[in-house]
């Protein structure tokens, strides 16, 4: 009897501790994209890292949508493609000799990439935080290359 109610107190604190550790990973508010449930989103996201820029990857809000890290990192699926623009646009290598399109802006808080000539579209938040780690868009690019192209709509 007294080996079970030992038990009983193993696992009640074993509950204790995950109730309490699951409390403090809450999940990143993250607005869901128009195109969200585009078939291509779903596959995009199996293929994205569990960390990113040594960042753990968190838990989102929204369909499409993914984050890593405190301040959070996150990507959008679905996004409206971005029409010709005269924003700062950069090209990333990814694997194979492939590139990926962003077009950028930025504030004092984040840099925004936004996929240029992919449908659908792929956005990503990276907070001031992580300024300078070019690992983040060179990990990211390797995924999103396989979105299909919008033509031959490219930077400039």
């Amino acid at each position: 009897m007294a080996g079970s109610r030992w038990q009983a107190c193993r696992i009640a604190g074993a509950v204790g501790v995950l109730a309490a550790a699951s409390a403090c990973s809450t999940a990143v508010a993250v607005d869901p994209a128009p195109s969200a449930s585009e078939p291509v989103c779903a596959v995009l996201l199996l293929d994205l890292p569990n960390e990113l820029g040594g960042q753990e990857r968190r838990s989102t809000t929204s369909q499409a949508s993914r984050a890593w890290g405190d301040p959070a990192i996150v990507l959008r699926c679905g996004v409206t493609p971005l029409p010709p623009t005269t924003d700062g646009c950069v090209t990333v290598a990814a694997e194979g000799g492939s590139e990926v399109d962003w077009v950028v802006t930025e504030d004092a808080e984040n840099a925004t990439f936004t996929t240029y000539g992919r449908v659908p579209a792929v956005e990503v938040t990276i907070p001031a935080d992580y300024a300078g780690d070019q690992t983040i868009m060179t990990e990211l690019s390797a995924v999103v290359v396989d979105l299909p192209q919008d033509g031959d709509r490219e930077c400039l």
